[in-house]
């Protein structure tokens, strides 16, 4: 006899419900949810540290982020396929209190990869953007026109000892005052160039001038391409290049110099500490001593001859109003008045002596 398994049947829902305790649970709307949606104005800003924006490089589009402040940190090397642009990429800082800066400049934590995009930018000029127009390169490297006092003496010339050497100055300053032409110092501009633009060179120029010196320096451009970028004759280009060179030979031969001073022995600074007394209290004491001086001199007693004359007219001058007070000399000074009486007289009478000599011999 065949026994057939026993077939549960499948538990009900009002079972399971009351295992789980589901009929217990009161179903009402909830008050301490967060809202999903909240209005701008009831929601605290995120705390931003910067802006940035990517686009593709034009120079009209780059000078409206650069007029807002914005830096480029990034530009691609392989342009758009479709527009053949470079795809750039800007940056803006913003004021945060979570980042700790040195000093009032809010870009302090962003200058750090400003400066290596700089560096490493004006090393592709030569290669990679070489093609590039040179007003949207000047406008990339934003190169600094004026510098302060304290900026041109903060460098030191050990920042110059390797690349430019004695030979090359010496070669700089044969182009700068003598009939050369430029390909004398050819290879040195590229070496000055990235120096100025690294601002190690603190030498004021004009923006044709720096122009210039970024197409020959950095995108080494022949100067028949300059002649047509910058509209300018060859006689031009060339006196604008020996006017750069000769600020740059000034700057350097001065760091040069001032490194000679510095090694001749210096001189103790005299200081100057003011005196105790005042010069009003100086004067009013030279004038009371003159007047205690003064006083004295007039307080001191009479001669004794002069007594005794005031003694026998009864203490009154004489009706003549003259005195007559002896000298007191001493017994040396009479005998030497009569040594020179009996000196002088000797002479006198040799003098007549030789005199009658020789007017017998006339006769």
């Amino acid at each position: 006899m065949d026994i057939e398994p026993e077939i549960q049947a499948p538990p009900r829902v009002t079972e399971a419900a009351e295992k789980a305790s589901l009929l217990e649970e009161n179903v009402k709307p909830r008050t301490d949810l967060p809202h999903l949606l909240v209005n701008l104005r009831e929601r605290r800003p995120e705390k931003l540290h910067y802006i940035g924006v990517s686009f593709g490089l034009m120079l009209d589009l780059f000078s409206f982020w650069r007029k807002l402040k914005f830096s480029p940190f990034y530009i691609g090397q392989i342009p758009n396929t479709v527009t053949g642009e470079h795809s750039c990429m800007v940056l803006k800082p913003l004021n945060n209190d979570e980042i700790e800066v040195d000093g009032s400049n809010h870009q302090d934590f962003f200058r750090p990869f400003h400066l290596d995009f700089r560096q490493r930018f004006t090393r592709l000029l030569s290669s990679t953007f070489r093609g590039m127009d040179y007003k949207l390169a000047m406008r990339i490297m934003d190169p600094k026109i004026k510098f302060t006092e304290q900026e041109q003496t903060k460098s030191t010339s050990d920042k110059f000892s390797g690349p430019v050497g004695e030979y090359d100055m010496k070669r700089l300053k044969a182009y700068v005052d003598g009939p050369y032409e430029f390909r004398v110092i050819l290879d040195l501009v590229p070496i000055l160039t990235h120096l100025y633009f690294q601002e190690k060179l603190p030498v004021e120029l004009s923006a044709l001038q720096a122009s210039v010196l970024l197409c020959i320096g950095l995108q080494n451009q022949d100067i028949s391409y300059i002649e047509v970028q910058l509209e300018l004759k060859e006689e031009q280009i060339l006196q604008q290049l020996k006017k750069i060179m000769k600020k740059f030979y000034k700057y350097l031969d001065g760091l040069e110099s001032k490194k000679i001073e510095s090694t001749f022995p210096r001189l103790k600074d005299i200081v100057m500490e003011p005196l105790s007394v005042s010069l009003d209290e100086d004067l009013n004491n030279a004038a009371k001593q003159v007047e205690d001086d003064m006083k004295s001199k007039e307080e001191a007693p009479l001669a004794p001859d002069f007594e005794s004359i005031l003694q026998n007219n009864g203490g009154k001058m004489p009706f003549d109003g003259v005195i007559a007070v002896k000298a007191i000399r001493s017994g040396v000074k009479l005998q030497k008045e009569k040594r020179s009486h009996k000196s002088g007289g000797t002479k006198r009478g040799k003098d007549n002596h030789s005199h009658n000599l020789i007017k017998r011999r006339r006769y």
